[in-house]
C-alpha cells in the first residue's frame, strides 16, 4: 500500500461545512477549483514553500543549499529542477519563510491523529 502525503490535519474545524469536525487534507488533488484555498495541495509529493513576506533577507538558506536551488533572482525563489528536497534550508531558516509542505503518514498515523479529537465527534 502506498503511504499518503498529508498537507494538514486540522482538528476542531468549523470551516467547509456545518458542525465541528477533524479534516484531513491530502496532497495530490487532481481538481483545479477556482475557489481552491489550498493550492499547495495540488502537487502529490512533499515540497518546499517560500513565503516572501516572512523572509528577513539573512541569506542563511542561500548559504545552506548545497544544490544552488535558491536565488533571489528567481521569481519563485526555488528552482525546483535543482532542489533535492533535503530540507536543510527549511531547518536553518530563522524566520520560517521556507517551510515543508506535506508529510508522509501511514493510515494508522492519520487515524491516530484524528482520534485525538474523538471527544468532539
Amino acid at each position: 500500500m502506498k503511504t499518503p502525503h498529508i498537507l494538514e490535519i486540522k482538528g476542531n474545524s468549523l470551516d467547509d461545512g456545518p458542525g465541528i469536525r477533524s479534516v484531513v487534507f491530502f496532497k495530490g488533488c487532481p481538481l483545479s477549483c477556482l475557489w481552491c484555498h489550498n493550492p499547495e495541495s495540488k502537487r502529490p509529493g512533499v515540497e518546499i514553500a517560500f513565503d516572501a513576506a516572512e523572509c528577513i533577507g539573512c541569506n542563511t538558506c542561500l548559504e545552506t543549499c548545497q544544490e544552488g536551488a535558491l536565488s533571489r533572482e528567481n521569481p519563485f525563489y526555488i528552482d525546483r529542477d535543482k532542489c533535492s528536497l533535503c530540507f536543510d534550508c527549511v531547518a536553518t531558516c530563522p524566520s520560517r519563510a521556507l517551510s515543508r509542505v506535506g508529510e508522509s503518514m501511514s493510515v494508522e498515523e492519520i487515524v491516530g491523529t484524528v482520534l485525538k479529537d474523538r471527544l468532539i465527534f
